[in-house]
């Protein structure tokens, strides 16, 4: 009886193979229309990538077949642990396999680049570790001698790869069998002193490098991860259109409001083929409108994802949840930082993992996101190739444009160049947008069609005061209105002074919640619960500028600090949301000097400025009027000559120039391959009153109790514990995190 060769512990190399190929069967089933597009741009026949990706399938494995693999899956079967420092990284042998399989699939086929440089070889090293001419993840084997192969195993593996192309049609090329150390082609081509270089230099276009070869390792990675957990690939939505708007009316019929129909701006989004730019107050019915034209232009597209992009993590998570009620569980991913809380709390932890892995990448038939997972893939981080072989691949739609600084806005351009580029859709959305950043994105996108909700232009949501005094003096007036029964707002501009407004209320007797971002992460996911409910919404919320993006909050007044005019809109949409009431009102009061540090750091006026337009509208400003009060207070901006904004559009070419197109990057600049720019770098820890509590938890659970708080505050007072850090500080549930002794946290933003 010939000896049994395994893959994984419980599957043996043939199953693990055979399952890899039935998945790149539905995977690339589902971007064919991708492959076409790729190959129009990188002059290659879509039959001639399929023989190169399915090559890569095939024998990604291979290098498997080895004495010292072998000898660990016995060790893990028989139910013992194994040594990882006796095995060795089965991809470098694969890769030599795979690397003279290429160069015979070039003479047999010819070169599916106008260079010929082994990408399918390539694609098999890195599709565990990170690949680059460090070979940070092969220390070990550089050293290391020749692992002993299995003959057998090779020539079993050869044969079923051979049947599996002849299933496709294809012929598999003769090559002849790697001999000597397999890491010694490896260094030649990738490591100090390599060849790739020059192959580099042949490219024109770096794209022509990269796109194909991010396609390649995409669709290798899916049809390693499928086949290994045995699931079946649900690739694209099947919701319809009339799928959707059933679903819509449920939610209204839920929320109590009247469905008569879509309304005149979601049919024209709707109606839209091809890049939108969405222009609509808050309360236009955005959301709803921009998933009828991601299935619209998905239907046109062919198959393809859904990827929701978002400017906070609060939104992502309350977006995530409308989504899955629309599109059902398991049909929508979430990725963020903090995602995998969410999904720990209702899943198992393997399932969790899974679902952090598939939502990262993008993998999901719609995926929600902070804005940061598309742009991190432009620094070659992470699983960038499937990222990427995705993204291209989608109706990408991007929420409120308008709320990014220019250096995040800098890179967010160039992603929004580069991927539709490669065929993917985009509809950027907002709610206020100056002349400025509308000119920017029609740039980016010149062929966009603009889409305006103009039925909402002369109607009027809320009354506008103004009151020359600050925030604090408002404390009479809020007690008033919340005796009075008028749900209450109360808005801020720093951490610091929520929290002082917070305390004076409590020790006047009233129930305030207090929401802002120097929460643990339990508290503030509680607080949200709370203001998303029906039930439980608070009677007074004080906050900061977290309240301004997408979250569904209907409140009847609001007390404001100054802040820029299109941040003073947003927070007017949570006020009268649905327009039902007749006696709302904003009232705004002069910015503090932290405000001015925070919103004018270099004092061009831009508060003042907005203070006064408000001062001068009309006591009830329509739409239209709060338009031009936007266009007013920034008018003669233009941000396309901010250092940060030049810079960003730039570090894209940078960071991949230096990795060579393709190369991982494992390490990210801190300084510039970041997808925010923060004057005081923050970093998760746990305060310290909570030593005690976490002790027995997991590093999961632990994460519950993190608050993020200036790196500079956390040097002074830190105290680390095996691998947890926490941080003396006053914390209080209903208040949120304080500095010891020192009051500089109300120079914290949000």
């Amino acid at each position: 009886m010939s000896r049994q060769y395994w893959a994984k512990p419980d599957q043996t190399y043939e199953e693990h193979i055979t399952a890899a190929y039935r998945a790149w069967r539905e995977t690339v089933a589902g971007k064919q229309a991708l492959i076409r597009r790729t190959g129009r741009t990188c002059g290659f026949e879509p039959d001639r990538f399929l023989q190169s990706s399915l090559l890569t399938v095939v024998l990604h494995d291979i290098g498997k077949n080895i004495l010292p693999f072998q000898r660990m899956m016995d060790t893990i079967r028989a139910g013992k642990r194994a040594d990882p420092r006796e095995n060795y990284r089965h991809e470098i042998v694969s890769y030599a396999f795979t690397l003279h399989a290429g160069f015979a699939l070039q003479q047999q086929e010819g070169s599916l680049l106008p260079v010929p440089l082994p990408i399918e070889a390539l694609a098999v090293l890195g599709h565990h570790k990170p690949v680059n001419p460090n070979m940070e993840g092969f220390h070990r084997e550089l050293t290391a001698d020749a692992p002993i192969v299995c003959d057998d195993g090779v020539a079993r593996a050869i044969d079923l790869a051979r049947d599996i192309f002849a299933e496709e049609g294809y012929t598999l090329p003769r090559f002849r069998l790697p001999k000597g150390n397999p890491m010694d082609p490896v260094k030649r081509l990738i490591g100090p002193g390599g060849g790739f270089p020059k192959f580099y230099e042949q490219f024109n276009d770096p794209d022509l490098l990269r796109s194909p070869y991010a396609l390649l390792k995409g669709i290798l990675h899916y049809a390693d991860w499928n086949g290994s957990a045995g699931t079946p690939i649900c690739y694209s939505l099947q919701a319809r259109e009339s799928d959707l708007l059933t679903h819509i009316q449920a939610r209204c019929k839920a929320k109590k409001i009247q469905f008569t129909g879509l309304r005149p701006f979601q049919e024209a989004c709707a109606s839209t083929l091809g890049h939108c730019i969405a222009i609509a107050p808050t309360g236009s019915g955005k959301t709803e409108g921009s998933l009828l034209w991601a299935l619209r232009n998905l239907e046109e597209m062919g198959d393809g994802k859904v990827i929701y992009l978002l400017p906070t993590m609060v939104t992502a998570n309350s977006i995530f949840h409308r989504l899955e009620d629309y599109f059902g569980k398991g049909n929508v991913g979430l990725t963020h930082s903090t995602a995998s809380l969410l999904f720990a709390e209702e899943e198992e932890d393997r399932t969790a993992v899974r679902h952090a892995l598939f939502d990262k990448t993008f993998m999901t038939p719609a995926t929600v996101a902070t804005v940061d997972q598309l742009l991190f893939a432009g620094f070659n981080t992470g699983k960038w190739p499937v990222v990427e072989a995705n993204a291209a691949n989608s109706a990408i739609v991007v929420d409120e444009i308008h709320a990014y600084d220019p250096w995040t806005l800098g890179l967010l351009l160039e992603a929004i160049r580069h991927y539709s580029r490669l065929g993917a859709r985009f509809m950027l959305m907002s709610a206020t947008l100056p002349a400025y950043v509308l000119d920017l994105l029609t740039q980016a996108l010149p062929d966009a069609t603009i889409v305006r909700d103009e039925t909402l232009l002369a109607s009027a949501r809320n009354r506008f005061q103004t009151v020359d005094a600050p925030l604090e003096e408002a404390v009479d007036a809020i007690i008033e209105a919340v005796e009075g029964g008028a749900k209450t707002l109360v808005v801020a501009n720093s951490v610091g002074a929520c929290q002082d407004l917070y305390t004076k209320f409590k020790k006047v007797g009233l129930d305030p919640l207090c929401y802002h971002s120097k929460f643990t992460l339990q508290d503030r996911a509680e607080k949200e619960q709370k203001i998303n409910s029906d039930s439980e919404s608070p009677g007074l919320l004080i906050a900061t500028q977290v309240v301004e993006v997408s979250l569904d909050i209907d409140f009847d007044l609001m007390f404001s600090e100054c802040a820029p005019p299109d941040a003073i809109v947003q927070r007017a949409g949570r006020v009268n949301r649905r327009r039902e009431k007749d006696d709302t009102c904003i009232t705004l009061y002069r910015p503090s000097d932290v405000s001015e540090k925070i919103y004018d750091p270099d004092r061009t006026g831009l508060l003042d400025r907005t203070f006064e337009a408000f001062r001068d509208a009309p006591f009830r400003p329509t739409e239209a009027d709060l338009t031009k009060i936007v266009e007013l207070v920034y008018s003669g901006m233009d941000i396309a000559k901010d250092s940060r904004f030049r810079e960003a559009s730039a570090q894209y070419a940078l960071s991949q120039g230096q990795r060579m197109a393709i190369f991982d990057n494992p390490q990210r600049d801190p300084h510039y391959e970041v997808t925010r720019k923060v004057d005081y770098p923050q970093v998760s820890v746990i305060p310290l009153t909570f030593r005690d509590a976490v002790t027995s938890l997991s590093p999961l659970e632990r994460r519950w109790y993190e608050v993020k708080m200036p790196a500079w505050y956390v040097k002074k007072r830190r105290e680390v514990r095996g691998d947890v850090v926490f941080c003396e500080m006053e914390y209080d549930a209903g208040l949120g995190a304080r500095f010891t002794d020192t009051p500089e946290l109300a120079y914290m933003m949000t």
